[in-house]
Formats: C-alpha cells, structure tokens, sequence
C-alpha cells in the first residue's frame, strides 16, 4: 500500500480493498485525524510513527520514537535464523539471547516461527522495553519471550549465570558511524540515537559481542548479527581471528549486499586464559 492508502485504512479501520469496495467520503472527524496525520508525514515524521505500527513478517507491532523502524532487511535475518535452526534441528528448548531488542520484531518473529524456543531479549532503553513487551503480549509470545532491561555491554562483560548455554545469540546493533549520523535522511534521525550510533567506525558492537559471545554460546551454538553496507570484511575479520568460531557466512539482502553473518563456535568452550583477554580489551572496545 502507499502512504495515502495506509494513512485512510488505519483511519477508517478498514482493509485496503473497502477502500474502493466501499469507497464512502471520510465523515468530518476521520478528515480531521486523517488530515492531522497527513501533516505530520508531510513534515518528515516516519510513517510509521505516525501510525503507530508497523508490519514484519506478518507481525503487527506497534512502534513509537522509543524504538527503531523494522526493516525489511531484518526480515532477511530473521528467516536465516528461522532456516539454520530448523535444518539443525536443535535441542528443545532452544535458547535464544536477542542483543538490543527495540520493538521486540525479532525476538517476537523467532518465538512464533520456531516451536518451543525460549527467548532472553536485552535492551538499555526501558521505554523499548515498555513497547517490546506490549508487542510481544498482543502477539501471543509473552510467555516465551523474558524481556530485560539491560546495557548489553555490562551484561556481556559481568559474566552472569543467567546468560550461559543458548543456542544462538542474535543481534541487529546499532551500527551507523557517529560522523555519518548527521547525513542520514531526516525521518531515520529521528529514531534513536542509541539504536543507530555505532560508534567513531560503526565496529564497536561487533567486536565486543564477537569477543564475548564465545562464552555464552553453547559448543556449536550461533551466532547472527545484521551488519551494515561494506562492513563484511571487517566483521568477516573479527569472527576468523577469533579461535572458537567457524563456519562463518555470510547472506545478501535484495541488493546482493552481504547483510547477514553467521558463524558457529566450536566445540570447545571459551577457556579462563580467554575471559581475562577478554576484560583486558572490553573496556577499551566500548569507548571507541
């Protein structure tokens, strides 16, 4: 559907084919809100916010300046996850840690898609806590979904019990460089900050999560992550000079762009020797 289409079915509450089965003028309160809207689109305001929702693959969520838009490129993440683990026919329940949720889409978009997983989804921003946790209620994945508010940072580098043994480890980071966030398009600078800035190379989540995630990841557990526009090579680096991953590929989005990784520990877990190279450079990482 296009702009106008999307702004008169959420006014009118209808599907887009009422809309010329049924093609009845506005009654003056619904030109009123459908007016309000239109203007705030017209200045810039995301259609989504403006709506209020959002589709992902088939997902209804709502969605505020809280939370980062959901992309269609996420989708392509979501279904390689959905794929990997379906054709590895993983133990049940299978564990899966989300790395800054936002919205909750692919936490809730895994729940649904693969039977009986169990889903820790981490976020800083406690109003996107707010927002993924209502998402996932009127998805019907509550159940299955334990959303945290928790900097994924100090989550990773404390070591915690809760955090150990899943099978898969997903993120979509921020991973925009902060000199770039001025340039973007004026409806993407509205969304938050936290969700784009990636620091001075757009890199810092990745490295960190790379050096870390060995440690959570069951032996031949995985790990994805959506990546940004020539960042492969770098990501690609950070995973091979790494000893406990292998198997790592890498997936295209509509563009033949590489916007997924994956890779696969061994079978051999992190050892003590690692977690304290580990601490040594994690705080150095989170800076850059």
């Amino acid at each position: 559907m296009n702009a106008d289409e999307l702004l008169l079915t959420a006014v009118r509450k209808c599907r887009r084919v009422d809309l010329y089965a049924d093609p009845r003028p506005l009654t003056p309160e619904e030109q009123q809100t459908c007016d309000a809207m239109r203007a705030r689109y017209q200045n810039g305001e995301p259609l989504q916010y403006v709506l209020g929702e959002c589709d992902f693959l088939g997902n209804t969520l709502a969605v505020d300046p809280s939370v980062m838009i959901p992309r269609t490129e996420t989708e392509i993440l979501v279904d390689t996850i959905v794929q990997k683990l379906r054709a590895n026919k993983l133990s049940k329940p299978c564990r899966i840690l989300d790395l800054g949720t936002g919205s909750g889409n692919i936490a809730i978009a895994l729940a649904k898609a693969i039977e009986g997983c169990l889903v820790t989804a981490l976020d800083i921003s406690e109003d996107a806590i707010a927002v993924a946790k209502r998402n996932a209620e009127v998805n019907g994945v509550a159940q299955r979904i334990e959303f945290l508010r928790e900097d994924m940072r100090a989550s990773l580098v404390a070591n915690r019990a809760w955090i150990k043994n899943f099978d898969c480890i997903v993120s979509n980071p921020p991973y925009i460089k902060t000199s770039a966030l001025a340039h973007l398009p004026a409806d993407v600078r509205q969304e938050p900050r936290l969700a784009l800035d990636g620091g001075s190379d757009g890199l810092r989540f990745y490295e960190a999560i790379i050096r870390r995630a060995c440690q959570y990841l069951k032996p031949e557990g995985y790990l994805f992550f959506e990546i940004g526009d020539d960042q492969a090579a770098a990501v690609k680096a950070f995973l091979t000079q790494n000893p406990f991953y292998r198997n790592v590929c890498f997936y295209p989005d509509h563009t033949q762009t590489d916007r997924v990784v994956c890779a696969q520990t061994a079978k051999v877990v992190c050892s003590q020797t690692t977690r304290v190279v580990c601490e040594q450079k994690d705080e150095h990482t989170w800076k850059s």
